[in-house]
């Protein structure tokens, strides 16, 4: 039926009806005609439209369990240098930051008052030379005059005292000349070591004492991550200075180079805790660090355990639990999902550790991670990425911690 049908029925019509009921009877086809156009314009209801569900990606290795500690890359060898007498500062000849060679000089005292004690001490020495010289002298005279039978055995015997207590006295001073002489050679500072001066405690005009640190010097050619382990950790950072698996895990970061680990090895951990913190010193050594790697910077340590390498890790709000049975719904390729049986091992802060059943998922697979107690059983969704997870994007990759340490441990 069309427009130019109805038309001409209407026109038919007219030759028997008069105008007005002939207008009001084609209006009234022509509007059903356009209601049965539109009728049978609309779509067919098809099939429906997928539901958007947030999903992740199992990465692989994820299943291994991870702790972060943070800490300060320091050298192994670090020296506070010090006067070895009191005095005021003339000169600083080094700054903070400088590359120095093992016996440079880095700061002099003024050298007066030691000067005048060395003089002190060598003009002691030639008064008591002069005792020493006379005592020896009239020792000499009475050991004639007694083989002669003119003095007697006591006489003599006390020569003999006085000529060994002046050489006696003579002995110490020229000790205490030499102390004197080499604190004289004290007044200036030298590096014990080569390396670079990581801290400056003095400036030049100040009066330091004897021992007071006035720089530090540090050899960078051995750098090393400083952390705190807690009590409850501790057993776990001894048990793997002895197991090479679980060492095989353990890296270093710098905040300042996301992505990028180093390999490390325990070298010590404290034998008592912090006073205040009540956690253990622990010093990890990097393993061949680059130029990136710098004293003072800021870094963490990824400590891994050896777990079963079919353990997975999924977001706890993708678990679902249906008639006593956990599972998580897997997403196929085309987009209807599945719930698949697991096992839990362990729940964390936001994930869990799962052991799958036979056939169920594994590490590449998709699966939901929000709203699983709406899906049904062979329901098409439409994967949905989070913007504040990392992926590939078009599904997010959940990794076993915040910072993606598992994957880099996987790849490495």
């Amino acid at each position: 039926m069309n427009i130019e049908s109805i038309i001409g029925k209407t026109v038919s019509l007219s030759l028997s009806l008069s105008e007005e009921q002939t207008r009001g009877i084609a209006m009234t086809m022509v509007a059903a005609a356009l209601l049965s156009l539109n009728a049978c314009s609309k779509p067919d209801a098809g099939a429906p439209a997928p539901r958007p569900a947030l999903a992740y990606k199992i990465a692989a290795g994820a299943g291994a369990e991870t702790e972060l500690y943070a800490g300060e890359i320091r050298a192994r060898h670090e020296v506070d240098h010090a006067f070895r007498v009191g005095g005021k500062i003339s000169q600083r000849l080094v700054d903070a930051g400088a590359t120095v060679k093992k016996g440079q000089p880095l700061a002099r005292l003024d050298p007066q008052d030691v000067r005048l004690s060395a003089d002190a001490a060598r003009a002691q020495v030639a008064a008591q030379q002069a005792e020493a010289d006379y005592a020896d002298s009239e020792l000499k005279r009475y050991q004639d005059l007694f083989a002669k039978g003119f003095v007697s055995k006591s006489a003599l015997d006390q020569k003999m005292n006085a000529a060994n207590a002046a050489n006696a006295r003579l002995a110490a001073q020229r000790a205490q000349a030499d102390v004197s002489i080499n604190q004289a050679g004290y007044a200036a500072l030298v590096a014990e070591l080569d390396g670079v001066v990581t801290q400056v405690n003095a400036e030049a005009g100040q009066v330091v004492t004897a021992g007071q640190a006035v720089m530090k010097i540090a050899n960078p050619k051995e750098k090393e991550l400083v952390i705190s382990a807690p009590e409850s950790k501790l057993a776990d950072f001894k048990a793997a200075t002895g197991n090479p698996a679980l060492a095989a895990n353990l890296r270093v970061a710098l905040w300042s180079q996301p992505g990028k680990y180093y390999a490390a090895r325990i070298r010590e951990i404290g034998a008592a805790a912090d006073a205040v913190t009540r956690t253990y010193s622990v010093r990890l050594t990097i393993q061949a660090p680059d130029d990136a790697v710098q004293l003072g910077m800021t870094a963490y340590s990824v400590f891994g355990s050896a777990n079963d390498a079919g353990t997975l890790a999924v977001p706890l709000s993708s678990l679902y639990v249906k008639a006593g049975v956990t599972g998580v719904w897997l997403i196929a390729t085309d987009g209807k999902v599945s719930l698949k049986p697991v096992t839990v091992l362990q729940y964390r802060e936001t994930t869990a550790f799962i052991k799958p059943e036979a056939g169920g998922v594994k590490a590449g697979d998709t699966i939901v991670a929000a709203g699983v107690h709406k899906l049904r059983e062979g329901e098409l969704v439409k994967p949905i990425s989070d913007p504040l997870v990392t992926g590939d994007g078009k599904v997010a990759i959940i990794p076993a911690d915040p910072v993606g340490i598992v994957p880099a441990l996987a790849r490495q």
